[in-house]
């Protein structure tokens, strides 16, 4: 592994930068292959530079995985596996306008993102970037967000149709008269609800009220419990529509949208 002593390259930002940098770079003597040089340091081959004999592209690899490949139409593939070293690699070859945030989670919503220009791109597989007027475009590889967002009035009649507001209060009234007993005493986060099982307790009275409870901790703030159990009521309703977005301009959009998308998945 790279560990601390990781020599990150310098910038390659065209066909002809990246074709000067492997020229640059003598191939070791012994090696098969010749076409295929060491990048970061002469005695690391995890990341390694070579040029293609049949099609002449400049290809960055990182352990065993091509991660940039530069055509010699000054289009630029980027393939990264999903690590942090794999972005911080990327960004120092490509930054700062074209970075990558590809994450190795397995999340309910998109992790490969990729910034271009400033705008943040859903790239689940691959990007294809090329310069133009005044910075870089992305040409190819970004799917749209699919955000859910909330109908309110439709949320509020479907709270109304579950009984919700009437179980809140019952709630709230057995709380103050301390004769409540939460199911779970340890756990730090809501209960996950499905959508059908929070709509039939809800509607069966305090026999359900009181099932519901079971299944909320002490250990959970009480806002975040009902939260959980509201969102599942609006998914059993249908209130939720879906907003189709090509790209977010900051990380701020991008991360409140990747919570709801999160939240309701």
């Amino acid at each position: 592994m790279f560990g601390n002593n990781l020599i990150l390259p310098n910038r390659m930002l065209s066909y002809s930068s990246a074709l000067a940098t492997y020229n640059s770079i003598k191939p070791i003597r012994g090696r098969s292959d010749q076409n295929e040089r060491p990048l970061a340091h002469r005695r690391n081959d995890n990341l390694t530079i070579r040029l293609e004999p049949t099609t002449n592209d400049i290809v960055v690899r990182l352990y065993s995985t091509d991660i940039i490949r530069y055509n010699d139409d000054d289009v630029i593939v980027l393939e990264p596996y999903t690590s942090a070293l794999t972005n911080r690699v990327m960004r120092s070859i490509l930054g700062p306008h074209v970075n990558t945030h590809w994450a190795d989670r397995d999340r309910p919503a998109p992790d490969h993102i990729t910034v271009v220009n400033g705008r943040y791109y859903n790239t689940p597989e691959f990007a294809t970037i090329r310069p133009a007027q005044g910075g870089w475009e992305l040409v190819g590889g970004a799917k749209p967000f699919e955000v859910p967002r909330l109908d309110r009035e439709e949320g509020k009649q479907a709270l109304r149709d579950a009984n919700y507001y009437t179980f809140k209060l019952w709630l709230e009234t057995r709380i103050r008269l301390g004769v409540i007993e939460f199911g779970y005493r340890w756990s730090r986060s809501p209960y996950k609800w499905t959508p059908r099982l929070a709509w039939q307790y809800l509607t069966a009275g305090e026999e359900g009220w009181a099932e519901v409870v079971k299944r909320m901790s002490s250990s959970t703030p009480l806002e975040r419990e009902l939260e959980s159990l509201r969102r599942a009521v609006y998914s059993y309703a249908g209130c939720y529509d879906t907003e189709t977005v090509e790209y977010f301009d900051s990380w701020q959009q991008l991360d409140a949208a990747l919570r709801q998308m999160r939240r309701i998945a």
